[in-house]
């Protein structure tokens, strides 16, 4: 039998390609849906939902995520159609992604506060947009360990994988930026705001990636080893006696919830503690990700040398040091809070890069665990549970940010909710290291 080798460079692209177009949508509604539906009230734009209403949608959402997770990456394990296990859950999931992603921005207008119309039509919306993204992104990140079956390979699409969410990032803070203060458009398109325009733009280029990734990468051969016969309970319980699982899970789960907590509060960390517009602090989350990139070979070099997991833990104390001291900004005697927050801001790429670059290649050696107790390769169910512990995470994000907002205030004369955000988010990062110090593999 032929050595397995590293995919080419053409599709580690192409594969990163569709990372870049599912990131771009993703991180879009992460980083400003609650800006957008519940903005700060002196910007004298209409509230559409209470931080609360808000946060009980996003619970509801991530505890019915919670439950497909699994069941998706299951019936994608099991999928056999001449086209593989993997892609045609891409094939019919991504269009209704793009779709649910723009429904998201065009609620009824003119209705008070939480009318119920605007929570129905933004519960709807949110469930669907997030249900096809886990039934796109789930059959799509199992493809890693199968593209890339060498160590080294999976590296290197893990770390094309973390360059595009790079470019997606900056694509969003950068260009969004941009998109948000072009209200001359206005007059000639159909839309009422710059978070329309730019959800009309991004759905648009999602597409565009997506078209050139399903052009180049083929999934490879179904093998004996892919024909799964567990239960969904089996194969379940199968994963949760896998024993470096479990550390795994819980460390993803508590840094989601930091990173789903910090990225929500950077546009109010923008606007009401550093002075910015909103056009301008929607560009604070590219100077995280422009070090993040600078900072991505550094990770990879140390990974290889290092083991990954040694990295990931640097990564978490790295998060420890700057996610409270945002709560900081604007209250050291002759420190301007702009500068304070930028520092901050610059030292967080490090541990950002870890978190982009190592989670996919550590759960790929947590697979490999796997078929070596049960003989078989289940990628898509470990994604699938892995994404349980990561909506729980934001689960637990939304309520922290709803319930500080709205006991502690995110703007005008109080902001001692947002001044938590930071703090809230580092004890997700100290209970995902507590977690993790129970993983073994030293890779």
């Amino acid at each position: 039998m032929a050595e397995p080798k590293a995919p080419s460079r053409g599709i580690t692209a192409a594969y990163a390609s569709f990372n870049f177009a599912t990131t771009l949508l993703s991180l879009a509604v992460v980083s400003w849906i609650f800006y957008y539906y519940s903005p700060p009230t002196e910007l004298g734009r209409a509230v559409l939902l209470s931080g609360s209403a808000i946060a009980v949608v996003r619970v509801a959402e991530r505890s019915l995520g919670a439950l497909l997770e699994p069941l998706i990456g299951y019936l994608s394990d099991r999928t056999d159609s001449r086209f593989g296990r993997r892609m045609p859950w891409i094939l019919l999931g991504t269009p209704v992604l793009v779709t649910a992603f723009l429904a998201l921005w065009f609620p009824r207008q003119g209705l008070p506060t939480n009318d119920p119309r605007v929570v129905l039509q933004f519960a709807v919306t949110l469930i669907l947009f997030w249900t096809a993204y886990t039934a796109v992104v789930s059959p799509y990140l199992a493809l890693l360990p199968e593209l890339g079956a060498t160590d080294e390979g999976r590296v290197r699409l893990a770390t094309a994988l973390a360059v595009s969410e790079v470019l997606g990032n900056i694509s969003l803070s950068v260009g969004g930026g941009q998109l948000l203060g072009a209200t001359a458009l206005f007059a000639t398109l159909w839309v009422d705001n710059g978070y329309q325009l730019a959800a009309v733009v991004f759905a648009a280029i999602a597409v565009l990636f997506s078209l050139f990734f399903v052009a180049v990468v083929r999934e490879p051969p179904r093998e004996a080893k892919h024909a799964v016969r567990f239960s969904l309970r089996q194969a379940t319980v199968e994963s949760l006696r896998n024993p470096e699982f479990l550390p795994y899970a819980g460390a993803v789960g508590g840094y989601r919830m930091a990173t789903a907590t910090a990225v929500a509060g950077i546009p109010y960390l923008g606007t009401e503690l550093m002075g910015l517009d909103e056009e301008h602090a929607a560009l604070l989350l590219a100077v995280i990700i422009v070090f993040a990139l600078i900072a991505i070979p550094f990770v990879e070099r140390l990974a290889n040398r290092r083991g990954k997991a040694a990295v990931f833990r640097w990564g978490g104390v790295g998060f420890l040091i700057t996610l409270p001291m945002m709560g900081l900004i604007g209250l050291i005697p002759g420190v301007p809070p702009l500068y304070l927050g930028v520092l901050l801001f610059v030292l967080s790429g490090f541990p950002v890069a870890t978190m982009l670059v190592l989670p996919r290649a550590l759960l790929a050696d947590v697979i490999d665990v796997d078929e070596a107790r049960t003989g078989y390769r289940r990628e898509a169910m470990y994604n699938g549970m892995s994404g349980v512990v990561e909506k729980a995470g934001e689960a637990a994000s939304a309520v922290s940010i709803g319930v500080l907002f709205d006991t502690l205030g995110n703007g005008g004369s109080r902001v001692l909710g947002l001044r938590l955000v930071g703090v809230a988010a580092a004890i997700g990062v100290l209970l995902g290291l507590w977690l993790f110090r129970r993983y073994s593999l030293a890779r």
